[in-house]
């Protein structure tokens, strides 16, 4: 070779040499072709699991149509960058995207999806159709002090979305459960801390935080940046004010103040999209009348709902309030109105009413 030349790059057009097998996250074997998956390189039970499909994304007759596509040789769509246990049991339709983690003791329903970077911890059950966005984290270890090492589990409905960033805990003792209903929005950074139990069409806004014991009713509505102190509970069509302390329990069908954490009427609004009539919304305002109005004692409180309404929403009122042992949350009243008097003497009125004028 002279001086100054450049050196010759050796290339391997004539003779190529074959790259070595990569093998992904959950024991498969990809090509050099975009990540094709070529084999399974689990167990040959795990490869004989009718729920566990590998697909092609390179064939023609796979070729995805967004996220999630579902292989037509298999009911299960898995990235390959997926980290999926064996002992995972997943339903049909299931779409795990890349980065995911599902780990052992899961069971997840039918078209359920977990998006990138979400993580679904070992102990939780999910029904059908619910979505896992990125990085939330479901079933996570409680935050207690003194947890067993034995704990409980997380059991989730269906058609429910857990939007960025939510985590939810599993149970402090075995044989309990975290549950969540079904047909429930949550939003991004929402956390459920162990043994709460959240109903069904509820929505929690972004940040909304449930302490450990919590409970939440049907079609509750849990706005933004919102504190649910343990133990307290939620009623159904109850409406709670963005950035509201809760340290009490809030009865069903009323509006929470987000400044001052206190009742400040009926949520008409919900009470007539959820489908009652005028006449139950009626009964509720004498109900409201005779808890915060009238001045009775809390037996007599009580004893006035029982006589003088029957069934319907009232009677749910009633037996929500029976059961409270940490109080509920008191009314927002605003201070009685008062009139300034001004006295003048006499000899000062005519020149105070001439400024004045």
């Amino acid at each position: 070779m002279m001086t100054g030349e450049r050196p010759l790059v050796p290339h391997y057009s004539r003779s190529p040499v074959p790259a070595p097998p990569r093998v992904g996250p959950c024991g498969m074997e990809t090509g050099r072709g975009g990540g094709r998956l070529v084999e399974w390189a689990g167990s040959a039970e795990m490869a004989d699991r009718p729920e566990i499909a590998i697909e092609s994304r390179n064939s023609e007759a796979d070729k995805p149509t967004g996220f999630g596509h579902v292989s037509e040789r298999g009911p299960v769509s898995i990235h390959p960058l997926a980290v999926v246990s064996p002992d995972a049991r997943l339903g049909v339709g299931v779409r795990i995207a890349a980065f995911a983690t599902v780990e052992a003791d899961v069971d997840l329903g039918d078209y359920c999806t977990v998006a990138s970077g979400a993580v679904i911890k070992s102990g939780v059950s999910a029904g059908c159709h619910n979505e896992f966005a990125e990085h939330s984290v479901i079933g996570g270890a409680p935050q207690h002090a003194a947890r067993p090492e034995q704990i409980g589990r997380v059991v989730i409905g269906d058609h429910n979305v857990f939007r960025e960033y939510v985590t939810i805990h599993r149970a402090l003792k075995p044989g309990t459960a975290t549950v969540v209903g079904s047909h429930n929005y949550v939003m991004a950074g929402v956390h459920f801390g162990h043994d709460v139990t959240v109903g069904s069409n509820c929505i929690c806004a972004n940040n909304a935080l449930l302490g450990g014991h919590a409970t939440v009713e049907d079609r509750a509505f849990v706005s933004g940046a919102v504190a649910v102190h343990q133990f307290c509970r939620i009623g159904r069509l109850a409406m709670v004010g963005g950035h509201a302390r809760v340290v009490q329990d809030v009865p069903p069908f009323m509006l929470i103040d987000g400044h001052s954490g206190c009742v400040c009427g009926l949520n008409v609004v919900g009470l007539r999209r959820s489908g009652h009539g005028a006449a139950e919304i009626a009964e509720l305002k004498e109900a409201y009348r005779v808890i915060y109005r009238r001045g009775l004692p809390w037996k007599q409180v009580l004893e006035t709902l029982r006589a003088e309404f029957g069934d319907g929403p009232v009677a749910h009122l009633r037996d929500f309030l029976a059961g409270g042992t940490r109080g509920f949350a008191q009314e927002r009243r605003a201070p009685p109105p008062t009139t300034l008097r001004l006295r003048v003497p006499e000899d000062e009125s005519i020149a105070v009413r001439a400024k004045a004028g």
